[in-house]
């Protein structure tokens, strides 16, 4: 075993020399790659971090509004969602809001408070409106994705056309 981690070691050191002997040498990536497989080859039943990553377009038409529940719904099927990854790995959700070069990726929730005018005695009416996702585990798995506002008023304005990314990891 000794040994085995001895030759495992000056492997590792080898890509780390022969690298800095090239002019334009590794990228990161490509030594981080050599460092996998050399560490896959040592030791094959060593887990290694794994992800997928899926995209959601949900249109303004698609949302439905749940009274009940006072916000608006839109979902899809996540059959990559397996029962290791719901119970060992991480399910993360993300927004992109703005367009062109504003467009930005927000982690959910995304909250986000907005002025709605004044009331009738000219004070400020302000809400604030979370956009959020659950996970459900199932046949196949799926996902939610919430417009949610502090009023709980069905604002016809918020169900607008959005891309989420989910990224799960185990």
């Amino acid at each position: 075993m000794r040994r085995k981690l001895l030759t495992f070691a000056l492997a590792l050191s080898s890509i780390f020399l022969l690298n800095g002997c090239f002019d334009e040498g590794l990228s990161d990536f490509e030594v981080r790659q050599l460092i996998e497989q050399a560490l896959k080859e040592h030791d094959k039943d060593m887990p290694f971090t794994n992800w997928d990553i899926v995209f959601f377009n949900v249109k303004a038409k698609d949302w439905k509004w749940n009274d009940k529940m006072g916000q608006w719904e839109a979902f899809g099927n996540l059959p990559e969602l397996t029962k290791f990854i719901y119970e060992e790995g991480a399910a993360l959700g993300y927004v992109f809001v703005g367009t062109g070069s504003g467009e930005v990726q927000k982690t959910l929730p995304y909250v986000e408070s907005y002025y709605d005018g004044d009331d009738d005695l000219g004070n400020p009416i302000y809400f604030t409106e979370t956009i959020s996702c659950d996970f459900h585990l199932g046949n196949p798995s799926t996902v939610g994705f919430f417009i949610k506002s502090s009023d709980l008023f069905p604002d016809e304005n918020a169900p607008v056309d959005y891309t989420f990314r989910v990224v799960l990891i185990w």
